[in-house]
């Protein structure tokens, strides 16, 4: 009894309090201090974990959207390599014609027919790709079925404007074939018109789609890596 009289003694003095309130804090602090930094070394683990999913999402919309960009350019490519061949191939045709050379014009012909044949294959599919890579709009720019009307003149759409070129050359052709007939020099001036006509066309279309599909690509990457800066 003596003890804890003289422990009970000893707490209620100044030093006691002093010594009880050192412990108390001592423990608390530390109690609380762990608590604290255990917290924060919580969030920090919820914070990263946050930030790596984020980070993957973020490369995998980037990853996506890089294969659509490499897969439009390679269509793009494709429909551009289509129009040049079939130009280069019709002109080399005309070129023939110029030189009066029967058996190249006839050989180059059907090398040229085999293009024509492709182009019409994949002429639908192609307007398609246009107009989901780029626009409705261009994607009637390059056929607006003009062709229908089969004795078209004027054409406004590339495909309209191949059609013209296409029957001109086919028929200074049938004429070199032909002993008998003459081809003018006016048919060769009209004709000539009518090529370099389709050759500025074609040229100034495809840098036209090359343009508004990067300027397409460049809006739609920042728009699917940050989708707060596209208004």
């Amino acid at each position: 009894m003596r003890i804890i009289k003289t422990i009970w003694k000893f707490i209620n003095s100044q030093l006691g309090l002093l010594v009880l309130g050192f412990i108390l804090t001592t423990i608390l602090g530390t109690y609380f201090t762990e608590r604290i930094q255990r917290k924060s070394k919580e969030r920090q683990i919820e914070f990263e974990i946050q930030r790596q999913n984020f980070e993957w999402e973020r490369n995998r919309k980037f990853e996506i959207l890089k294969r659509k960009i490499d897969d439009g350019e390679k269509s793009l490519e494709e429909i551009s390599d289509l129009i040049n061949l079939r130009y280069f191939r019709l002109h080399k045709v005309f070129s023939n014609i110029l030189s009066k050379d029967v058996n190249s014009a006839r050989k180059n012909w059907k090398e040229y027919m085999e293009t024509v044949e492709l182009w019409n294959v994949k002429l639908i599919i192609n307007q398609n790709k246009l107009a989901r890579l780029v626009s409705k709009e261009i994607s009637l720019e390059f056929n607006n079925y003009e062709t229908d009307n089969k004795s078209l003149q004027d054409a406004n759409s590339i495909h309209g404007k191949f059609f013209i070129a296409h029957n001109k050359v086919l028929s200074l052709l049938n004429c070199l074939k032909n002993p008998s007939c003459t081809i003018t020099k006016k048919e060769i001036q009209e004709t000539n018109k009518i090529l370099r006509d389709l050759d500025y066309h074609t040229d100034f279309f495809i840098d036209k789609i090359s343009n508004l599909f990067l300027q397409r690509a460049y809006e739609l990457e920042n728009f699917e890596i940050n989708p707060k800066s596209v208004k």
